[in-house]
């Protein structure tokens, strides 16, 4: 991606700085939040699966919480936060969609 400033409608992902913008107003995201958002941004619509965002922070294969499952528990709480972080700005942020029982989406709506 180099220097480019990535816009999906209201969102600006700025990657070499690793930082991210809502309708102009900083977004305080984690590296690997952004790293999450940015993966979800940059392919607007696709479904990601859990252990596809899950192997982003933590590396492919890693086995984390309880079971073959655990993993996605980690990923809701990321999301989570992600969510909480955009609607501290804008209470109406919807765009990181679930794919219920396969992963999340990212749709911003254009």
């Amino acid at each position: 991606m180099g220097s480019e400033i990535v816009r999906r409608g209201k969102l600006e992902l700025r990657p070499t700085i690793g930082r991210a913008f809502w309708d102009g107003h900083r977004v305080e995201l984690t590296l690997t939040e952004f790293t999450i958002l940015q993966t979800l941004a940059d392919v607007p619509k696709r479904d990601f699966s859990y252990r596809e965002i899950y192997d982003l922070v933590r590396g492919e294969g890693f086995v984390a919480g309880w079971g073959e499952e655990g993993y996605r528990v980690n990923v809701r709480s990321f999301i989570k936060r992600i969510r909480q972080k955009f609607r501290s700005i804008d209470d109406n942020f919807d765009c990181i969609k679930n794919y219920s029982g396969y992963g999340y989406y990212w749709d911003h709506g254009e």
